[in-house]
C-alpha cells in the first residue's frame, strides 16, 4: 500500500469521482483513468494514478515517448520503494496497471477521469479538449495539468454541460515525487467534480490544495515567479554569483519551508518587524533589469542545462544523470517531509 502520506489509501478509490462515471464497477471503484501526453509530466501522473486505479491508460501520439515512459515508471517505483515512499506491493503492481496507446479514442473510452498533460501550447490544448469532450464518456471528469493558461482558455471549445466536469490538476516535476497538486476550478465547475478531484489526489498519496479562482499560474508558480524575479535582479546587479544565490535559498530559508510555509513562518517570527520593513521604490527597475538579463542569455543561445550554459555553467554535465541524482535527492527530502507530519 502507498505509505507516502498519512491517511492515503491505495489500490482502490471510493467515493467522489469513484461514485459515478462509466468507468466504475459495481462496487463503486473507478476502473479506468487516462493521461493524455506521456512526456516529462505525463508518465509521472500516470504512475501516481496507478497507485489508486486498477487501469490507467497513457496516451501519446509518439510510440517512442510511450516506450520511454514505461521505462521511467519502472525506474521510479524502484526509487520510491527504496526511500520508503511506497511499499513492495505498490512498486510491483503500479507498472502493471499502466497501459499505453497511440489511439486517443481507445485511451479515453470508458474512463471516469481523464487528465491532459500535453505541451504548454494553447491551441494544442484547446483542440485536444475539443476531442476529449467528443470522445470521453459524458460523465467523465476532464482535468488539465496546465497552470500557464486559465481553465476558461484551455476549455474554450468544450460544450455545456461538460464544463461542470472540468477541473485543473497542476503537478510539479517530478510529478511522482513532489507531493503538491493544485486543484482549481473554473466559473462553471461543479462542487462535486472539484471536491471529488481533490479527494482523488489525496487517495493517491498526494498533498492537494484548493485554488478557488481561475487564474493562470495558480498559487505555487506565482510564488516561484516572485522569488525568481528577485533572484535574477540580484544576479544582474552582481550582488552574488548564481551558485551563491542558489545556496542562499537551499541552505537558508528554503530548509525552513519544509516545516512551515512563508505565512506561518512570518507569524512565528512575529509581524512587528515585517510591518516596519519598507519597500524599495527602485524595485521595479531592478526587477526589469533581471528580466533583461534572462532574455539576453536566451537570445545568445544560453538556454540552460541542455545547452551547456544558462544562468549557471553546465558544460560537461550529463542531463540524464542530473535528473537521476535530483530525483534521488527529492525522494529523500519527501520521505523526511512526510515523516514529520
Amino acid at each position: 500500500m502507498v505509505v507516502a502520506r498519512r491517511g492515503a489509501k491505495a489500490g482502490t478509490v471510493r467515493g467522489g469521482i469513484a461514485a459515478r462515471g462509466p468507468g466504475n464497477d459495481s462496487s463503486g471503484v473507478v476502473a479506468k483513468s487516462a493521461v493524455i501526453g506521456a512526456g516529462a509530466m505525463g508518465h509521472g501522473i500516470g504512475e501516481v494514478l496507478a497507485r489508486a486505479y486498477p487501469e490507467v491508460w497513457l496516451y501519446d501520439p509518439d510510440a517512442a515517448t510511450l516506450e520511454r515512459a514505461v521505462a521511467l515508471i519502472r525506474e521510479s517505483v524502484e526509487r520510491l520503494e527504496r526511500h520508503g515512499l511506497i511499499d513492495a506491493q505498490a512498486a510491483r503492481e503500479a507498472p502493471t496497471r499502466v497501459h499505453t496507446t497511440t489511439d486517443l479514442d481507445l485511451a479515453v473510452a470508458g474512463a471516469g477521469f481523464v487528465i491532459e498533460a500535453a505541451p504548454e501550447d494553447l491551441p494544442t490544448k484547446q483542440e485536444l479538449f475539443a476531442d476529449l469532450d467528443r470522445l470521453a464518456p459524458a460523465d467523465a471528469v476532464l482535468a488539465t495539468n496546465s497552470s500557464s493558461f486559465t481553465l476558461a482558455e484551455v476549455t474554450k471549445q468544450v460544450r455545456e454541460p461538460r464544463l461542470t466536469l472540468v477541473v485543473g490538476s497542476h503537478f510539479f516535476l517530478p510529478a511522482q515525487i513532489v507531493p503538491l497538486v493544485e486543484v482549481s476550478r473554473g466559473a462553471a465547475t461543479g462542487d462535486e467534480a472539484f471536491e471529488a478531484t481533490y479527494a482523488l489526489w489525496e487517495r493517491c498519496g498526494k498533498a492537494p490544495i484548493r485554488v478557488r479562482h481561475d487564474v493562470s499560474g495558480y498559487v505555487a508558480n506565482r510564488l516561484q515567479r516572485a522569488l525568481m524575479r528577485e533572484a535574477l535582479a540580484q544576479l544582474a546587479e552582481g550582488s552574488a554569483s548564481a551558485e551563491d544565490i542558489d545556496r542562499a535559498v537551499r541552505f537558508g530559508f528554503g530548509l525552513r519551508f519544509l516545516v512551515r510555509g512563508p505565512l506561518a513562518q512570518r507569524d512565528v517570527a512575529g509581524l512587528g518587524l515585517a510591518s516596519r520593513i519598507q519597500t524599495n521604490p527602485d524595485d521595479r527597475e531592478r526587477l526589469d533589469a533581471g528580466r533583461r538579463y534572462l532574455l539576453d542569455l536566451a537570445a545568445a543561445g544560453h538556454l540552460g542545462l541542455a545547452a551547456g550554459r544558462g544562468l549557471l555553467d553546465w558544460h560537461g554535465a550529463d542531463p540524464e544523470e542530473i535528473r537521476r541524482t535530483g530525483d534521488e535527492a527529492l525522494a529523500r527530502a519527501a520521505a523526511l517531509l512526510f515523516a514529520s507530519e
